[in-house]
């Protein structure tokens, strides 16, 4: 899925491809964030269906028996769009973190497991947009009920109509954020070859951000975790150093943030690299 030239949900896949045919499958990992990234949308798609009682609740109230057409229309496509909508982002967030917490390694090696990932991805934001879309224009009706809807208790149906314009509004809101966490999630990831190491950071739809280190400027990669919640779910943010000096910032050129589990990564950046390069896991 491709919007322009600033935003390819296959990038990663793509960039795995051209680096296994460079260097071997072997010399090559791509890795994404921790899974821990993936409670906050969690936590929005659940809200979105208290949401949508409240919304069914408001239109009962104000619509059941005024206006019986019009609830059941309303009443079928919230249920439809919003719940399956819900259900389908719940069941795509907890299967990737079942599949990271499972995982023996954290990180991706092979170019069909990178493109397997993404299909499932691509098949979740083709989802979002269109509801998003429906959405939008259900908001449109929504303010335009009191205009349309007249009749002896006029009042009340301004009242569902305004009621359900807030939740939809909302709704629109929370369906925006959960797309940039997972999008956030999906399409910002490191890759690492006997060369180079390179990390790519997707800025919503219009921009992309790359930073690349040469394997043989690196000096000494450090792994850093601050509180309990750090160690508890074993996510660490990982510093690459191309300066001895590591009481001068200066020298720290690429900061890897939440990279499930750092020490298999760093040991595996150690063989591929060899022992020409040097790398120190560090914690502090």
């Amino acid at each position: 899925m491709k919007i322009l030239k600033s935003f390819d949900t296959r990038i990663d896949a793509e960039e795995l491809l051209e680096a296994v045919e460079k260097y071997g499958e072997w010399n090559v990992v791509l890795v994404k964030k921790h899974w821990i990234k993936l409670i906050i949308p969690l936590f929005l798609v659940i809200l979105s269906i208290i949401l949508l009682n409240i919304m069914l609740y408001v239109i009962y109230i104000h619509l059941y028996e005024e206006n019986l057409v019009i609830f059941w229309c309303l009443a079928v496509f919230y249920v439809y769009t919003t719940i399956s909508w819900s259900i389908y982002t719940i069941f795509w967030i907890i299967t990737n973190i079942l599949w990271q917490v499972q995982a023996e390694k954290k990180y991706i090696d092979t170019v069909a497991l990178a493109e397997l990932k993404q299909e499932s991805f691509e098949k979740f934001l083709k989802r979002t947009f269109l509801t998003f879309l429906v959405h939008t224009l259900v908001l449109i009706f929504n303010a335009t009920v009191p205009f349309i809807v007249i009749h002896s208790t006029w009042v009340w149906s301004m009242a569902a109509a305004a009621w359900a314009l807030i939740i939809d509004i909302l709704f629109l809101y929370i369906l925006n954020r959960v797309m940039y966490y997972l999008m956030e999630y999906e399409m910002n990831f490191d890759i690492c070859t006997t060369d180079t190491l390179t990390s790519y950071k997707q800025e919503w739809f219009f921009r992309t951000d790359s930073t690349n280190v040469s394997t043989s400027a690196i000096k000494v990669i450090k792994t850093t975790k601050k509180w309990i919640k750090w160690a508890l779910f074993q996510y660490w943010n990982v510093h690459i150093y191309t300066d001895w000096d590591l009481n001068d910032d200066s020298g720290k050129n690429l900061e890897l943030s939440y990279v499930p589990d750092p020490k298999r990564l760093v040991k595996k950046i150690n063989s591929m690299i060899g022992d020409n390069q040097k790398l120190y896991p560090n914690n502090r």
